[in-house]
Order: C-alpha cells, then sequence, then structure tokens
C-alpha cells in the first residue's frame, strides 16, 4: 500500500498538510484550492492582490535575481537538474514579470547565468512538454516556453531542495 504525505503553504498563509493513500490526498488538496478560490473570491480581487502580490515579488526575489532584463537564480544547488531550474525560472518570469510566455533565447541565457550548462535547451524541455509541465509554441529562434499548473507543482518541489 502507498502512503504518501504533502504539506502546501499559500501565500496568503494557509496551510494544508494530508498524510495517507494518493486518492485521499488528491482530494483532500482539491477541497482545499476550491476553499482558497472561494476565500479570495469572497474578499474582493482587489484586496487579494494587495494582500498576496507583495509576500509573492518578496518569495521570488530571494530565489532569483533581475539582472537586466534576465532571471538568474540565486541559490544554486547540485540537487537540482537543469530542467528543473528552467520550470524555477519560468515559474518566476510568470510570477515577478507577469508575463505567461518566455523565449528560448531568454530562457538558454539565464540558465546559463545560473550555473547551468543544457547543450540545447529543446530537448532539455522536451520531457517536460511531452509530461504536460510546460508548452512550446513557435519553432527554432522564435520558440517560446510556457508552465503549466503540474510545472509549477514540479518548481516548487524544487524550490524546496533549494532551500
Amino acid at each position: 500500500m502507498n502512503h504518501y504525505k504533502l504539506r502546501l503553504k499559500d501565500p496568503s498563509g494557509a496551510e494544508f498538510e494530508a498524510e495517507g493513500p494518493a486518492e485521499f490526498i488528491l482530494n483532500e488538496k482539491a477541497s482545499f484550492l476550491e476553499v482558497l478560490r472561494h476565500n479570495t473570491a469572497a474578499t474582493g480581487p482587489q484586496a487579494a492582490e494587495e494582500h498576496a502580490e507583495h509576500p509573492r515579488v518578496d518569495f521570488w526575489t530571494k530565489i532569483t535575481s533581475l539582472k537586466g532584463d534576465l532571471l538568474e537564480l540565486r541559490i544554486k544547488s547540485p540537487e537540482i537538474n537543469a530542467a528543473e531550474a528552467a520550470l524555477v525560472l519560468l515559474a518566476a518570469n510568470r510570477a515577478i514579470s507577469q508575463k505567461e510566455d518566455l523565449s528560448a533565447i531568454s530562457l538558454s541565457k539565464a540558465l546559463k547565468r545560473s550555473g547551468y550548462e543544457p547543450d540545447r535547451l529543446d530537448r532539455l524541455l522536451s520531457k517536460e512538454v511531452k509530461e504536460g509541465r510546460a508548452t512550446a509554441s513557435g519553432t527554432k529562434r522564435n520558440r517560446t516556453y510556457h508552465i503549466t499548473q503540474k510545472g509549477l507543482e514540479k518548481a516548487f518541489l524544487a524550490i524546496k531542495k533549494l532551500k
């Protein structure tokens, strides 16, 4: 029998912890996220933005730094590979710059500045795209990447390894 444990912390301060079979954890997590959405909608989008915006940016500035127009990981760990670092950078770009997409050239430069030397970014992220953690659009030099919800989950797991 598989036994799992999951802990989540929301920028609003809400915390979730569950332990047990995967099906139980998924049901409880869905309920928790629904309550969070309901509470955010009840307080109004403006109040939610004011409350959540600063902690979110503070969280990302502890992990990344913005030099010029490129993000760079402040904390580097041998425990995360280049693909996980790319997902963290995509998530940080989404949170800090408020942009959903990041060009392949910018992502490649950010990875190199962070201390990773991937040969080809498209090959590095092909597994993440196949597993639905990221999406790629465009071809060759015009390619852009977008992180999905599954990718955000993996990025947050990688961030835990950084700390």
